[in-house]
């Protein structure tokens, strides 16, 4: 039987009580992290990063925060839950990206990203995360803004709110991939989507490894056959790894659907 979960006496989202893997999803242990300190602290967190006026460009210029600042909260978030037992690995995945993407938000509210002081092109994967996360934070302090003056509808702010939800989706995703990759190839090469979402680097994806199976079919023997293999190992634990997330997703939502919520954004 599906549960709703209910935060500030609203409802969020009505959970299964069994994900796609048949693993019981504990609604007590979600209830128990949104309830607890360290989720209060993060939250604390958003509603300042709310607020906080994005820099004027994704390069970085009229920071609000101080990067002093910037480093103190980000060593916060890395020690929240540190001492949180996780009984549901579903869970345990969600919380981790929300601290990985508060983390990086403050970090791009308080500093420029350091692959754009190198002369070399940063992973393509990289310079996509930091649009996707120039794009939220425009969009949220925006919502933010009409949310406080009471400018926007219950129906508005959902179906901004669902936008903002698949920006971070897809920013999670790009963070698995940037886990997982410990070279550059030639996935992206010259690919320029006016919108990138999970669909699209996935499509992508399976087309880069299936070109390196095919080459490692017909060039055994090649000296870039090692290249292709690590093209086809890393693919593969990427692919369990986003297959996790997937699992995730449901609670993944039920986090950021109560960090995107109207009653704490005023």
């Amino acid at each position: 039987m599906n549960r709703q979960i209910a935060i500030g006496g609203s409802l969020l989202l009505t959970v299964p009580a069994v994900n796609a893997s048949g693993t019981h999803i504990q609604e007590a242990e979600i209830q128990s992290v949104i309830e607890s300190e360290d989720w209060e602290t993060i939250k604390t967190i958003w509603r300042m990063a709310d607020r906080a006026k994005p820099p004027g460009n994704m390069f970085g210029d009229s920071y609000q925060l101080a990067m002093e600042k910037g480093d103190s909260l980000r060593a916060v978030v890395d020690s929240l839950f540190l001492e949180t037992e996780f009984d549901n690995p579903e869970l345990r995945q969600a919380v981790y990206l929300i601290q990985r993407i508060t983390s990086m938000r403050i970090m791009r509210l308080s500093r420029i990203n350091p692959s754009m002081l190198m002369r070399m092109m940063p992973p393509w994967t990289e310079t996509v995360q930091d649009n996707l996360l120039f794009n939220f934070e425009q969009r949220i302090t925006t919502l933010s803004d009409l949310v406080e003056s009471g400018e926007i509808t219950a129906v508005e702010f959902a179906a901004a709110r669902d936008t903002l939800m698949e920006r971070a989706e897809t920013w999670a995703m790009l963070e698995i991939l940037q886990e997982v990759r410990t070279y550059r190839n030639y996935d992206f090469d010259g690919w320029q989507p006016e919108i990138v979402d999970a669909d699209l680097v996935l499509e992508r994806l399976d087309m880069s490894y299936r070109a390196a199976l095919d080459t490692l079919s017909k060039a055994k023997l090649s000296v870039n056959a090692e290249s292709f293999q690590v093209v086809v190992d890393q693919h593969r634990q990427f692919t369990e790894r986003y297959d996790e997330f997937v699992e995730a997703k449901p609670v993944f939502r039920i986090l950021l659907m109560d960090l995107i919520d109207p009653e704490t954004m005023q």
